[in-house]
């Protein structure tokens, strides 16, 4: 590239005209965008860049009423760069991928009941990953830093996102005490492939193609376990909920969803004190799914988000 000409080089590899184009997008369908979300309000030197490249909500949605949130971290690559996927080989009931999931509707802490399985048939049918790669279609070179540095950082920011959440609206008058649903994304500018899941090393050896051995897809859904530095970080920032306890307008949530459910698994002060004990399975419901999109893709993402999300509210009711 002309020395005039690294300039173009060093703005495409920062992301910010991909973070720009998927903001257009965003707003284009009625969200507020804000960059540089700030997931660590501390001041000190070691967490004053902890944060995800985009955040954006909306609110109102449908017949019923709830904040719609995306987390988005952003990469643009080099156009020789292809992100190759290795697909869940278990069978849908063992997966560590919830069905389900992959928009998260929370309304637990909320004086409102939405339908479980309102959100299923978003990520029905897309491809459920476990590991990533990018691969230099040029030179053979492979590097999973890019992959896994975007999906931790979305990781790490949910949450102070839930947190924040819970805190206002159970600090709420009860009837305004309204669900939220997010969805973290990861936008790329690769093409996306997903490895075929019956193909072996020796098929890979003899083909020509990548097609031969991969499929290519939009978007896929991505499981991503968390490590002991995040449970670490996830028990600090939800213990900032523990003060709930003591709120009489959480004890009405309390109460109208004890009368609901049969069990206290589901239940708000269990649901905190269970995420304070670092407990695996509220932990896997809340932080271990992410959706990977090709760029060109993001807007019939984003609308199918939507729908979902509308459809989802269409079963909303106030518990008594």
């Amino acid at each position: 590239m002309p020395d005039n000409m690294k300039w173009k080089y060093g703005l495409l590899s920062s992301s910010m005209p991909l973070e720009l184009e998927a903001s257009r997008v965003l707003t284009s369908k009625g969200f507020t965008v804000s960059s540089n979300y700030k997931y660590d309000k501390g001041n000190t030197e070691s967490v004053r860049n902890l944060s995800v490249d985009l955040y954006a909500k909306t609110s109102f949605l449908g017949t019923g009423r709830a904040k719609l949130e995306i987390l988005m971290e952003c990469r643009h690559r080099h156009p020789n760069m292809a992100w190759f996927f290795m697909p869940d080989p278990n069978p849908a009931e063992t997966s560590p991928a919830i069905p389900g999931n992959a928009i998260r509707i929370v309304d637990k802490f909320s004086s409102y009941v939405i339908e479980s399985a309102a959100a299923a048939a978003f990520d029905a049918g897309m491809p459920v990953c476990q590991k990533g790669l990018e691969i230099d279609t040029a030179t053979g070179d492979v590097d999973e830093s890019p992959f896994r540095q975007g999906l931790s950082q979305l990781q790490y920011a949910i949450p102070y996102l839930l947190t924040e959440n819970v805190l206002y609206y159970m600090e709420e008058d009860p009837v305004e005490n309204l669900p939220f649903i997010f969805c973290p994304i990861f936008l790329a500018s690769p093409k996306l492939f997903v490895l075929k899941k019956e193909v072996s090393a020796g098929e890979i050896e003899a083909s020509s193609h990548i097609e031969d051995v991969a499929d290519e897809t939009p978007h896929l859904m991505m499981h991503l376990d968390y490590s002991k530095d995040f449970e670490t970080r996830c028990i600090s920032e939800v213990s900032r909920l523990k003060e709930l306890q003591r709120s009489d307008k959480a004890m009405i949530v309390e109460r109208k969803r004890a009368g609901y459910y049969e069990t206290d698994f589901n239940l708000p002060f269990t649901i905190i004190e269970s995420l304070m004990d670092a407990d695996r399975c509220y932990l896997e419901v809340l932080f271990t799914q992410f959706l990977i999109c090709n760029r060109s893709h993001f807007p019939g993402l984003v609308d199918t988000i939507k729908a979902t999300a509308t459809s989802a509210l269409e079963t909303q009711r106030l518990l008594d």
